[in-house]
């Protein structure tokens, strides 16, 4: 068991998840308790600032900043205008608690990261000087202040620059800072100096600088070095060139559209014929996004473009920050429908005829961390007949397993999790369904609003991590079968949340040939003290994030909805959950951590 504070994986720069190893640390964490986030060497990026992208906002408000600013850092232009507009409207809003002046405060800064490059200099033993020209960031400057609304948007929308992003633009101040120093101290250091600016090989950073009036003027600031923190095998031997992103992107649609084998075994995702993923679709009907809740985000965009002015339905108690983009984003409301229940459609289904107009409903398949599942031909038909979007979730299922796409016309899906498995890479999809009544125009929108944001060296780890996923799945839904099965009887368990005892028949309906219930199930104790020691002795990894590779536990509830937990459980999801994703460790040794941690709880 990691200690508190530990990346998982441990030692790992790029981790997307952090060891909360006892019940008291989880509370601790969302308590705020100083001694506890001071132990964290990362946290999951949207809760938690990557040490290495706090490192960029600490260059910009040095370079940049006035004073009393801070910045957050984004990957284009269009987010970071989305992120100022989102902080004003919080800022504006009638008793939102912030001084309305700061709304006017919030500035943009363009900046681009260009290597030096130079054969005789220090920096040239760096890849980075070979690998990419340029990066684009874009920095948010605003008052201290207004920093707990920056994070809301950084959370729900997921639209933030990765550790790896961060990692690049650092290595390449950091060497071009060298570079600078080296050729300064030269003899002759003029005459060098003037070749390489009349030469269209070496180039100079360039700063530009954007006021809130749109006002462009020219800057310069001083670059940080950085300490590299790359692996020994990504550094000697396996280092990825960046020119083979744009394939690893191909390769990667291919594979979430279900037409690409494999590698490990040779299989393709399994096809039922009502259910066509894999043969309409194709990688032009897939957007890659830098993050799941990115992939939610720009669905919900899509959604309010195409349909605009109405409120949306969440259907079913979800992820958390998917309510939230419902909720914080649209100045219409969002409808919820937090039971998930036919007396909920029903209700849903009268509301539509009495004339409320929606421009989506969203839904998981199956729902985290309750894994049931929604009645799709039902809502499909609503859909039809009252003229919106049904947006699905298929994380937890994966396509793989369940063939969802031809009830929805857009599938969105987390590649952090099962699809990756290694933990350290974040992504997310969006696959758009040809056979929709609504493909066209949804189509037109996704082609008119999407922008590719996902770090060109994500995809490259996402890519090889993703090379076996159906094995890994194949191995995973076994265990996780085998291990719920056995919860599931065991007297000292409440409740145990899994699809194969949650909304069975639906479920079931809608897997596909060779698929399974998926790695993640919730256990539910009889009272919170016994969820304690039960989560306290048991001896996996704990964190936040699921659909690793190994077996990981959270106490779910507590992390997602601490400041709401009366809330939570009116939709059954209460404070003594754990939520368990299963690994690809032995099963058998699995079940008898589990029993050994049930009969000490």
């Amino acid at each position: 068991m990691a200690p508190l504070g530990e990346s998982i994986p441990a030692h790992n720069t790029h981790a997307v998840s952090v060891s909360l190893p006892t019940w008291s640390d989880n509370v601790k964490y969302e308590e705020g308790d100083p001694l506890t986030i001071a132990a964290l060497k990362c946290g999951y990026p949207r809760f938690v600032y990557h040490p290495l992208v706090v490192k960029v906002f600490e260059h910009f408000e040095k370079a940049f900043g006035r004073k009393g600013e801070t910045c957050r850092v984004f990957p284009s232009s269009r987010s970071v205008k989305e992120c100022r507009a989102f902080m004003k409207k919080m800022i504006l809003k009638t008793n939102s608690g912030y001084d309305s002046s700061l709304a006017t405060s919030i500035r943009i800064v363009e900046f681009a990261v260009r290597p030096i490059f130079q054969e005789s200099s220090p920096s040239a033993i760096d890849p980075a000087a070979l690998i990419q020209n340029t990066a684009f960031v874009y920095a948010l400057m605003f008052p201290v202040a207004a920093a707990p609304v920056a994070k809301m948007f950084w959370q729900h929308a997921g639209e933030g620059i990765s550790s790896r992003f961060a990692e690049y633009c650092l290595r390449v101040l950091g060497s071009n800072k060298q570079s600078v120093e080296y050729f300064s101290d030269r003899p002759g250091s003029g005459e060098i100096r003037g070749v390489m600016a009349a030469s269209d090989r070496f180039q100079t950073p360039g700063y530009k600088h954007q006021d809130q009036s749109g006002h462009m003027e020219g800057t310069s600031g001083s670059a940080e070095s950085n300490a590299s923190h790359l692996f020994v095998e990504e550094r000697f031997g396996r280092n990825l060139d960046f020119s083979l992103a744009a394939e690893s992107k191909h390769i990667l649609k291919k594979r979430i559209a279900g037409v690409l084998a494999d590698e490990t075994d040779g299989k393709k995702p399994a096809q039922t014929p009502d259910q066509p993923r894999g043969s309409e679709v194709n990688e032009s009907h897939v957007y890659l996004f830098p993050t799941g809740m990115s992939a939610i985000y720009n669905a919900y965009r899509a959604a309010q473009a195409l349909l605009p002015n109405r409120k949306t339905v969440q259907f079913g108690f979800p992820y958390t920050d998917t309510l939230k983009i419902q909720e914080k984003f649209n100045d219409e409301g969002c409808i919820f429908l937090g039971h998930g229940t036919n007396a909920e459609l029903d209700y849903l289904e009268k509301l539509l005829e009495s004339g409320e107009r929606v421009s989506a409903l969203f839904c998981e398949f199956p729902s985290n961390p309750l894994l049931k599942s929604a009645d799709l031909k039902r809502i499909r038909s609503l859909a039809d007949r009252f003229d919106f979007l049904l947006i699905v979730d298929e994380t937890i299922g994966n396509f793989y397993n369940v063939g969802v796409l031809s009830w929805a016309d857009i599938v969105v899906s987390s590649l952090t999790k099962i699809f990756s498995g290694d933990s350290n890479v974040m992504g997310g999809s969006a696959v758009l369904n040809p056979t929709s009544p609504n493909f066209k125009r949804v189509k037109a929108v996704f082609e008119e609003i999407y922008e590719d944001t996902m770090w060109d060296e994500d995809a490259l780890f996402l890519e090889r991590n993703s090379r076996n996923f159906v094995a890994r799945l194949t191995r995973i839904n076994q265990s996780a079968e085998k291990l719920a099965t056995f919860l599931h009887n065991h007297p000292k368990v409440e409740k145990l949340h899994y699809p194969l005892f949650s909304d069975h028949d639906i479920y079931a309906a809608h897997m596909r040939e060779g698929g399974g219930y998926g790695g993640l199930l919730s256990v539910i104790l009889p009272d919170s003290l016994s969820a304690a020691r039960f989560y306290d002795r048991l001896d996996v990894a704990k964190g936040p994030s699921l659909g690793t590779n190994f077996t990981l536990a959270s106490p779910y509830t507590i992390l997602a909805h601490f400041t709401e937990l009366e809330w939570a459980e009116k939709f059954g999801v209460p404070a003594r959950l754990v939520r368990v994703s299963v690994g690809l460790e032995d099963v058998d040794e699995l079940i008898a951590k589990f029993d050994a941690a049930l009969n000490e709880a």
